[in-house]
């Protein structure tokens, strides 16, 4: 069967993409399991007749409840559309913390329990936040891990290409903006760590890795840790890319500690 040209398009477009989740790339389809949700009984992760957008967070982070307080304003402009929203927390966060920072954040998708990081595992998820999302097919035709720049337009612009109602140049502007859009440190770490995506994309893997250490020197991010990871994965250099997935952990971790209740 032919792919959706959905598909092919967020193939060429998301750098990461041969790589999207560690162990489901872009063009795969997804599993539509069934997890418990946090309103009570269990829901499947995907739909079956539409696009999905699944968000794994850590209510424990702020970054990570901004990322998700943004995503959910711009689901909320889309309630006609046919997407569906859900987002996805650790076994390991207490309820009573998820349903608090649910109620702060006036979240209105539903949230679903991963149990034991199964589902986090399954697809080889990164770093919170990371958001998947699929077609009609249940086949994943993007992946974006979090980033401190433009996250959550990137999403929304990631969401509405699924739809068909922006077009690959459009999608690939808002993917790779301009330079000059961000301060000095941001831009040169930017150029630097797009360089490095095409040249991981067109397998030159030593020049990737030389400029993503640029990137890093300039401003560390996790997405410059977990395309390092990547990369050090596709060479079977399992030590190095564990090390730089931890990095890309270790990074979230110490970006923006929730405050204390």
């Amino acid at each position: 069967m032919r792919q959706p040209a959905c598909i092919a398009a967020a193939g060429m477009l998301c750098g990461l993409s041969a790589l999207a989740f560690a162990n489901v790339p872009v063009g795969a389809p997804i599993e539509n399991v069934s997890l418990p949700a946090l309103a009570g009984g269990e829901q499947t992760l995907l739909s079956e007749t539409n696009v999905s957008v699944f968000i794994f967070v850590n209510p424990e982070l702020a970054h990570s409840n901004q990322a998700l307080a943004e995503i959910s304003q711009f689901a909320q402009t889309l309630t006609n559309a046919p997407v569906h929203w859900c987002a996805v927390v650790s076994d390991r966060v207490p309820r009573a913390t998820v349903a608090a920072e649910v109620q702060a954040l006036g979240l209105t998708m539903p949230v679903l329990i991963d149990q034991g990081d199964a589902l986090f595992g399954r697809l080889g998820v990164i770093m919170r936040p990371s958001v998947g999302i699929t077609d009609p097919h249940r086949t994943l035709v993007a992946y974006e891990h979090f980033t401190e720049v433009n996250y959550a337009n990137v999403i929304a612009a990631q969401v509405r290409h699924a739809l068909g109602e922006i077009s690959d140049d459009d999608l690939a502007q808002v993917l790779h903006p301009p330079a000059s859009n961000l301060d000095e440190a941001d831009s040169v770490a930017h150029r630097y760590f797009r360089l490095a995506e095409k040249q991981f994309a067109a397998t030159n893997y030593d020049q990737a890795l030389a400029n993503l250490q640029k990137s890093l020197d300039q401003k560390p991010t996790a997405a410059a840790w977990v395309l390092r990871g990547e990369i050090f994965t596709v060479q079977g250099k399992t030590n190095e890319a564990a090390a730089a997935f931890e990095s890309a952990r270790k990074f979230e971790t110490n970006l923006s500690p929730a405050p204390a209740p």
